[in-house]
């Protein structure tokens, strides 16, 4: 992972360096768990005519394995978006937030020109805390 360094242990929000890893490429995945959640039918019409999934036997319930996988998803989405909200509990910073842990090639002077209400330090101290506080909780 280019361009991201991990804390040093001197540092107040020091995590392994492989579950630091394991938290960025976690949260690069929240826009792909949002698109997914705006493209799961809804539970009622769940039947998936596919080859290998046509209901044949009582075992495969297609409604029950949509939902898991939507509340699944939803999890995911609500754990990020509430450990951002703990880093910041100010609501303009928290989009910056998101927005900073999951697009990948974003940088923050981009950010700052986009209009950020902070400065790179203090960015980059709730990013810190923000991986801290996610490491822990995925």
């Amino acid at each position: 992972m280019r361009g991201y360094r991990t804390p040093t242990k001197r540092s107040k929000y020091f995590v392994e360096p492989r579950l630091y890893k394991h938290a960025i490429s976690w949260c690069l995945c929240y826009p792909l768990w949002k698109k997914e959640l705006e493209s799961l039918p809804d539970a009622s019409k769940a039947i998936d005519y596919a080859k290998d999934k046509v209901q044949t036997s009582l075992d495969y319930d297609a409604t029950a394995e949509l939902a898991i996988k939507r509340m699944d998803l939803e999890r995911k989405v609500i754990l990020l978006e509430t450990t951002a909200k703990i880093v910041s509990p100010d609501e303009v910073m928290v989009k910056w937030i998101i927005k900073g842990v999951t697009e990948e090639n974003i940088r923050v002077e981009d950010m700052i020109a986009q209009g950020m209400p902070c400065c790179k330090n203090v960015y980059y101290l709730m990013r810190q805390k923000f991986y801290f506080l996610i490491s822990k909780r995925i």
